[in-house]
């Protein structure tokens, strides 16, 4: 019943505590049962984590100060690839029309993004250790969660930035050579002896 902006600021407050949760749960597993570790022995189910994670926002809501100020909602805009439509989205990828969000930009803030094609968004340096800035706004909006064959969904604004190639073997730093992985599947990736992980 929600519409999608409204409906994107439950859905991303509540994977917030669920993703830490999930994290807690696999580090638990890890150190009791080591590389066996599996989803089979984590000590929560999915829905478990979920149940908790929405006892935990109405926690979080009871101690929030009523002053506090409230986070801007961050929309952006597509433009470019076939020059056919200008789509506003939510940072999490949500499609939302125009008039959705007229109640909201007052507190907001609105961000541009060019398509170049329909993969690349634009190119930042080439020989630098970290995705920052537009470079990794770039890789996330492009990527949109962890792109592990597994089909994790961990949004890609939670994700850290892996060298495809790493770096320390001549890889650059450039869109791409980026992909989004979340944290647990960045760290597998360095836990095999054949990959040296550079994040």
């Amino acid at each position: 019943m929600l519409d999608p902006v409204d409906g994107s600021i439950v859905l991303n407050e509540l994977h917030r505590p669920e993703r830490k949760m999930f994290e807690d749960d696999w580090a638990h597993a890890r150190a009791e049962h080591g590389d066996r570790a599996t989803v089979t022995v984590l000590p929560r189910t999915a829905d478990q984590r979920r149940a908790d994670a929405l006892v935990e926002m109405a926690r979080r809501s009871a101690a929030a100060d009523a002053h506090a100020v409230m986070p801007r909602p961050l929309f952006t805009v597509l433009v470019g690839f076939a020059a056919f439509s200008n789509v506003c989205e939510l940072s999490d990828g949500t499609v939302v029309s125009p008039h959705q969000l007229v109640r909201h930009l007052a507190g907001a803030d609105v961000e541009r993004i060019v398509f170049d094609g329909p993969s690349r968004v634009i190119e930042v340096g080439v020989r630098r250790r970290l995705f920052t800035g537009a470079l990794r706004r770039a890789i996330e909006v492009r990527d949109r969660q962890c792109t592990h064959p597994s089909g994790c969904d961990v949004p890609a604004e939670d994700c850290e930035i892996d060298h495809m190639q790493p770096y320390s073997r001549g890889g650059l730093t450039t869109q791409a050579n980026g992909r989004c992985r979340c944290s647990v599947h960045n760290r597998q990736r360095g836990d095999r002896p054949d990959a040296l992980d550079d994040g």
